[in-house]
C-alpha cells in the first residue's frame, strides 16, 4: 500500500505542475478580462472540467501529504486513524463545496 500511496502522490504532483503554471498565468492576466468574460470562462464546459479535475487532483495530493505527515508524527495508532479520517472527510467536503460553487456559477 505504501508504494501505491507514494506513486499516487508523485503522479498527482506531476499533474498539478502544468495546471498551477496555467492558473498562475491566468491570474496574472485576469485584469484584462471583464467580470462576464471570467464567469463565461469558468462556466464553459472546458472551464468546469478543468476546475473539477484540478480540484480533485489537488485535494487527493493534499490528503495524501497530510496522511503522510500524520503517520510520521502521530504515534498513537488510534489517534492517527481519527486524524487521517477527519482529513479525508475534510477533503471530501472541500471537493463537494467546489462542485457546488461551480454549479452556482454555472447557474444550473
Amino acid at each position: 500500500m505504501a508504494v501505491f500511496h507514494w506513486k499516487l502522490q508523485r503522479i498527482s504532483a506531476i499533474l498539478l505542475a502544468p495546471a498551477i503554471i496555467y492558473i498562475t498565468l491566468y491570474i496574472l492576466n485576469i485584469r484584462d478580462l471583464s467580470y462576464v468574460e471570467i464567469v463565461n470562462d469558468i462556466s464553459s464546459p472546458q472551464g468546469l472540467f478543468f476546475i473539477s479535475i484540478v480540484a480533485a487532483v489537488l485535494l487527493v495530493h493534499s490528503s495524501l501529504g497530510i496522511e503522510t505527515i500524520l503517520e510520521d508524527y502521530v504515534h498513537d495508532v488510534k489517534l492517527q486513524s481519527i486524524f487521517v479520517n477527519l482529513s479525508k472527510f475534510f477533503h471530501a467536503i472541500l471537493f463537494l463545496l467546489t462542485l457546488i460553487s461551480l454549479i452556482m456559477i454555472k447557474g444550473i
